[in-house]
C-alpha cells in the first residue's frame, strides 16, 4: 500500500512539473536558447521570493503560506543550487508545509529512499522532472548527433550532456534511467566514474580554477549554440583543420575577446565521432571575466584576401557562476540592480 501511494505521489509531482512547463512555455524557450531550464527565472516569474544565504546545515528551505519563500545555500555549486531551487519550487507548487532540506534523492522518479516522507518524495520527483525532462535529453542528443549505444554509455559524453542541461552528473545519470533511455546496469556503471576523473581526462594537464568549476568540450556541433558556463571553467575546443590544403583556424578574434589559450596542438584525427578526418586541432582556453562572451573562429587559407567558404565556429557563452548571495542574478536584472 505504501509503495502504491509513493508511485501515485511521484506521478502527481511529475504531472505538476509538466503542467508548469506547458503554462510557462518553457520547452520553446529552452530549445531555442541556452538549452537548460532557468529554474531561478521560473521562480522569479511565478513571483515566489527567492534568496541565497550561507546555510551551513541545509541545502535549502521553503517557507509555507502566508509567508511563502525559498532560500538556497551559497555553500554549494551552481548545479546543486539549481536542483535545490527546483526542489523547493516543488514544495511551493504542490502546496506543501514548510520544509528544511539537507539532502536529495535523485532516484525519486524511480523509488523512494528508506523512511523518506511523501512530501520530500514529491518535491524530489518534481525537481527531477522540472530540470531534466525527457524532451531536454532528446534535444541535446539530437543537437550533438549522439546515439544511445555509441555515446550515452560513455561517462565523458554524459558529463558533457550534464553541463549542457545545467545539472549534476549524478542527477543526469539517474534521469537517463528514469526516462528509460539507459537500463540500470548501464547507469550504475556510469556512476562508478568520478566527475573529478572526467574533468582531469578532458582538461588533460590543465585544471579548472576551483573544484566546483567544469571542463567543457566544444566542437562544430555547438555552432550557433548559447551555453551557460562558470567564469572558472576550462573550455576545450575541438576543430577539424584541413591543413593539407593550407587551411588554418584564425584565433585572433578569440584572443581579442579575452580568452587565454593555454594549449594549442594538432594531431591526426582518428576519432570517428569527428567528421571529415584530416588534422584535429585542439585548443584549451580560459574564458575572460565578462557577463557574456563569444567564441568566434573561422578557418581559411591565409593567402585568400576575401574567402567565400570559410568554416566557422560561433558559440555564445553566458558567464554565470553560482549564486553568491541575496537575490538571484535574474531577479537583480529585473529590478535594474545589474546590467545584463
Amino acid at each position: 500500500m505504501v509503495r502504491g501511494r509513493a508511485a501515485e505521489i511521484r506521478l502527481e509531482a511529475i504531472s505538476a512539473a509538466k503542467r508548469l512547463h506547458r503554462e510557462m512555455k518553457i520547452r520553446n524557450t529552452v530549445t531555442s536558447g541556452s538549452g537548460m531550464i532557468d529554474v531561478f527565472g521560473a521562480i522569479e516569474q511565478l513571483e515566489i521570493p527567492l534568496v541565497f544565504k550561507p546555510l551551513k546545515t541545509a541545502l535549502g528551505l521553503c517557507l509555507p503560506k502566508p509567508l511563502s519563500g525559498i532560500m538556497v545555500t551559497t555553500e554549494r555549486g551552481l548545479y546543486i543550487q539549481r536542483f535545490t531551487a527546483a526542489h523547493e519550487l516543488g514544495h511551493a507548487v504542490l502546496g506543501h508545509s514548510g520544509s528544511v532540506d539537507r539532502e536529495f534523492n535523485y532516484r525519486a522518479m524511480l523509488e523512494p529512499a528508506s523512511g523518506q516522507d511523501f512530501q520530500e518524495l514529491a518535491a524530489d520527483a518534481f525537481a527531477a522532472e522540472f530540470m531534466l525532462p525527457r524532451w531536454l535529453y532528446k534535444h541535446h542528443v539530437q543537437q550533438q548527433g549522439w546515439t544511445v549505444q555509441r555515446h550515452l554509455q560513455n561517462p565523458d559524453i554524459v558529463y558533457q550532456l550534464s553541463l549542457r542541461m545545467g545539472a549534476s552528473y549524478e542527477a543526469t545519470c539517474w534521469g537517463l534511467l528514469s526516462h528509460d533511455i539507459l537500463n540500470r546496469t548501464d547507469v550504475e556503471l556510469l556512476l562508478k566514474t568520478k566527475v573529478a576523473q572526467i574533468k582531469q581526462s578532458t582538461g588533460e594537464t590543465f585544471r579548472p580554477a576551483n573544484s566546483w568549476a567544469n571542463t567543457w568540450r566544444i566542437s562544430a556541433k555547438d555552432h550557433g549554440a548559447t551555453l551557460t558556463v562558470d567564469p572558472d571553467d576550462l573550455i576545450k575546443i575541438d576543430l577539424e583543420e584541413a591543413a593539407g590544403s593550407g587551411y588554418q583556424w584564425n584565433l585572433d578574434k578569440l584572443r581579442g575577446a579575452g580568452f587565454e589559450v593555454i594549449s594549442d596542438r594538432n594531431q591526426i584525427a582518428r576519432d570517428p565521432v569527428l567528421y571529415g578526418g584530416g588534422v584535429r586541432r585542439t585548443l584549451i582556453t580560459r574564458p575572460p571575466e565578462a557577463p557574456m562572451v563569444n567564441i568566434d573562429l573561422s578557418e581559411s587559407q591565409p593567402w585568400q584576401a576575401a574567402p567565400d567558404n570559410d568554416r566557422q565556429l560561433r558559440v555564445s557563452l553566458i558567464m554565470s557562476g553560482k549564486e553568491s548571495g541575496g537575490l538571484s542574478r535574474i531577479a537583480r536584472i529585473n529590478r535594474g540592480a545589474v546590467e545584463k
